[in-house]
Formats: C-alpha cells, structure tokens, sequence
C-alpha cells in the first residue's frame, strides 16, 4: 500500500513538473518555435506514420446529452462526434451498436474519457508560492474548502498550470473541481456499460481540456496491442525529430564554426594589410621629411663645393663645420679682410662676420681666422 501511495505521489509530482514547463515554454517564443519545427518535420515523415502519430493522441469522448450518451473521438482537443446511445437500452444492444461505431476506425483501442459540461465545473484560479509545486496535489487539497465551497473528499480535483505572473516566487494555475455526488452516477453507468473511463475531461465549445479530474487510482488504462504499437512509433518519431533537430544544429554549429574561421582569416588579412599601411606611411613620412630638409638646406658636398669656390689662393682652411643653418670657417689667408665680401656676395651664404679678431701667424705669416656664416635657403624651383 506504502509502495502504491509513493507511486501515486511521483506521478503527481512528475505531472505537475511537466505542466508547469509546458505552460512556460507553450507561451514564449521557444514554444511558437517548437511547435512551427514540429508540424514542418511531422509533414517529411510518411503519410501512414503521420497517421498513425495522429492516432496515438486521439481519446475516445463519452458525454451525457439527456436519455443518452453522445460518443465522440478528441483529436488535439478538438471533439468529432461519432453517434448517440440510448441510456434505456439494453445491454447487449449497447454492445452491438458499439462495436459497430468502435471497431470499423479501431476506435475501441482509445482511451475513454467522460466529458463533464463547462457548466458542471467549478474554475478558479490561484496563485500560490513556488515551494507547493513539489506537492501541489497535497497543497490544492488543503486548500480546497478555502478556496471553494467543498472538501477535499467530495469532490473530483485537477489543475492546468498558467504562464507565470509578474511577481516573483509563484505559480499561477487553474483549477477545475467537480462534485463526486454529480459525477459518480455517470461513472457508475459507464461501468455498467462495459465504457469505464481512464479519465474525467471538461468540453468547451467543441473542445477538451486536457486535464483529468479522476483521481490515478481509479483510471482505467486498458492498452491494446496496437495502442502500444503507436505508442512506439510515437516514441520513435519523437526520437528521430530529435535526432533531426540535433543534426540539423550541429551543421548549423559546423557552419558558424567555418564563418568564424573565415572571418578570423580575414581579419588576420587586414590586420596585415593595415600594418603594411602603416610601414608605407612611416617610410612615406620618413622620405618627406628628407625631402622637406634637403630643400631647407643645401647638401653639405653642395656647401664645400661653394667654398671651394669663393675662396681665393692664399687661403687655407684648417676647420669647416656645417649645421643646419650655419657654417663656421677656420683657417688662414694672406688677406682675411677681403673673405667678408667674398662669402656674402655668394648666394648660398649671408651675414659672414669674424668670430673674434684675426692674428697673425709667425711661422707661416698668414692671418689666422675664424668666420661664420648664416646660410641661405635655396630658391624655390
């Protein structure tokens, strides 16, 4: 008994798990996405597993209209009704007609599921701490006599998991209550009629649900051989969306990686490139500069040249110093007065001007010197 309750109480916890991620990913982005990916791979499979794949889902729909109970198939929640069974009939008929509705599209291997009336449920919605998510069974049931006007014990429960709300640290769901006082007698006639239901559902408009108010331990999960068959192929179409979905990834991933490397490729390019730039400009500098210095000055073979020129016989250097701008002449001459005149009348020199007064030398009897010179910039071409 200990082992059935703990069985019950994982199935419950599973379930809850499962509806609450479901709501989450079902209204977010991920979930329009999933379901886009899945209807697309779902059209690549064969036409007889895209049929039975849709067979594996559908319910057999058992609903009380007046005198009699109206048969229908849910398929994706949505109910098409197959045919009305007088309730005062007898039993063996109810057999046969049925067989006749059931057997000719297999629809006796479904699951049965008693459809209650909107307007016989009571709906609420509730807001509760994350924490009763791992015993929200246990928690609704606490708190069904505060949040309705029945107990726990008199009534069919189950949940459906809204999106989360804007406050942090709760859940939000809707919760469906049903009478036992009002349901057990349908139960009870379902049974008689060999149609025990796996399950307790709500119609709305043509459509189901979803949820199933009859507690695990009274569904009746009858599973025939070619249920389980859809069942696998179910599990195997599942299985190979996946293994679709993850190839389908991974290339992509493949793709990406070899963009990345080429980018990488070319970004190494152009970091090459623009280092080569860089080198052009620098020697490009480099060579203006040159350009720009030798046409502020003349070359200094030019400046020795011209002062080889202008200096008469008789005149000897002993120094020549060339800077930038100037030019300082040592030496002796038979006539150093006479050097003044001679440097300024030549174009590549200006403001000549003795460093210091001039001496005589004994040995040789020549005036020493020391003259010193601006030079001039060359005229522009």
């Amino acid at each position: 008994m200990k082992d059935s309750t703990t069985d019950t109480d994982m199935a419950i916890t599973i379930k809850t798990k499962v509806q609450y991620w479901q709501a989450r990913i079902r209204n977010g982005p991920v979930g329009e996405f999933f379901s886009w990916w899945g209807d697309e791979l779902k059209l690549l499979l064969p036409p007889s597993w895209q049929d039975r794949l849709r067979r594996a889902t559908r319910r057999l729909s058992i609903q009380f209209s007046g005198s009699a109970i109206q048969l229908g198939v849910s398929d994706d929640h949505v109910i098409r009704p197959l045919a009305a069974i007088p309730l005062e009939q007898e039993s063996s008929l109810t057999q046969k007609q049925l067989k006749s509705v059931l057997e000719p599209d297999e629809l006796h291997e479904l699951p049965r599921y008693l459809l209650l009336d909107r307007q016989q449920v009571l709906h609420k919605e509730l807001k509760l701490p994350a924490a009763a998510e791992a015993n929200l069974q246990q928690v609704l049931a606490f708190e069904m006599d505060r949040q309705t006007p029945f107990r726990a014990s008199d009534v069919y429960f189950d949940w459906r998991m809204l999106p989360p709300g804007n406050e942090a640290g709760e859940i939000r769901l809707e919760l469906l209550v049903a009478p036992r006082r009002a349901v057990d007698p349908m139960v009870e006639k379902l049974v008689a009629r060999g149609l025990a239901p796996a399950g307790i559902d709500v119609e709305r408009s043509g459509h189901s649900y979803g949820v199933n108010l009859l507690p695990i331990e009274q569904r009746q999960n009858a599973i025939h051989p070619r249920t389980r068959l859809n069942y696998a192929l179910a599990a195997a179409v599942a299985v190979l969306l996946i293994a679709v979905m993850a190839q389908s990834l991974g290339a992509r991933a493949d793709r990406v990686a070899g963009l990345e490397e080429a980018i990488a490729e070319v970004q190494d390019e152009a970091r090459r490139v623009q280092r080569l730039k860089e080198q052009v400009s620098d020697t490009s500098e480099a060579a203006s500069f040159l350009t720009r210095k030798r046409g502020q000055s003349p070359l200094s073979v030019e400046v020795l040249a011209e002062v080889t020129r202008i200096l008469p016989d008789g005149t000897y250097l002993d120094r020549l110093v060339v800077n930038t701008a100037s030019v300082i002449m040592q030496g002796k001459s038979g006539n150093a007065q006479q050097l003044i005149e001679l440097v300024n009348k030549s174009d590549m020199f200006d403001a000549a001007a003795f460093q210091g007064s001039t001496r005589l030398d004994a040995p040789t009897g020549l005036e020493v010197f020391e003259l010193t010179s601006t030079l001039a910039e060359p005229a522009k071409p």
